[in-house]
């Protein structure tokens, strides 16, 4: 039978009791709270690419790599690059694996056509891609996400990167414009965008082990 502190302890010792295990559930919760709100390790350019291109100048300088890797209904292109002209490249994907410095008709046009497999107008075409910019150093770091072409396509339709030696207006020609009597853009622009010679080619080839 208790006497009365032993009672009056009761109370206490069962709040304490309760006091504890709430306090270490707290506790517990809150460094699950804090773990669950960590940043998930890794960004995107840690990812292995499936097709990746060695893009070098006529010279055979290599000026450094081209990345393609899947992401989600997309393309992620990643590019690491210099020993550029400073300023805005136009920047394709052409339709044969063949870099040819030397061929006769100039330097990679044995590259052929930007890679359009559904006979589309310039910027329309699958091989289409955002400018690239090289700064005054000649350094040039690019990403873009386009769904215009998938990585399957680059890794079977056997293709290359070509670097340009102008900007791309992507047959952006208002009709103020005139070419021989015809105003807006010509069939050249059409094709491929004005962006000029080819300085750079990288024959894309599929990572897969």
């Amino acid at each position: 039978m208790m006497n009365y502190k032993q009672k009056l302890l009761l109370p206490a010792c069962a709040a304490f009791l309760l006091y504890g295990c709430n306090s270490e559930d707290n506790s517990t919760n809150a460094d699950k709270t804090v773990e669950d709100s960590k940043p998930v390790q890794g960004t995107q350019t840690e990812v292995d690419p499936q097709a990746q291109a060695e893009v070098k100048d006529t010279a055979g300088k290599t000026l450094g790599t081209v990345n393609f890797s899947a992401e989600e209904n997309s393309v992620l292109i990643e590019a690491a690059l210099e020993g550029l002209e400073p300023g805005y490249h136009g920047f394709h994907i052409h339709e044969n694996a063949a870099c040819e410095a030397d061929a006769k008709e100039g330097p990679f046009t044995t590259a052929g056509g930007h890679f359009n497999p559904t006979d589309e107008k310039h910027s329309h075409h699958a091989g289409d891609m955002l400018p690239l910019f090289a700064k005054e150093d000649g350094t040039a770091k690019y990403t873009a996400t386009l769904d215009n072409m998938t990585v399957e396509q680059l890794k079977q339709e056997e293709l290359s990167v070509i670097v340009h030696a102008n900007p791309d207006n992507f047959a952006n020609i208002p009709d103020h414009y005139e070419t021989d009597g015809e105003k807006g853009p010509n069939e050249d622009t059409l094709k491929t965008g004005d962006a000029g010679d080819r300085q750079a080619c990288g024959i894309v080839v599929s990572t897969d082990k």
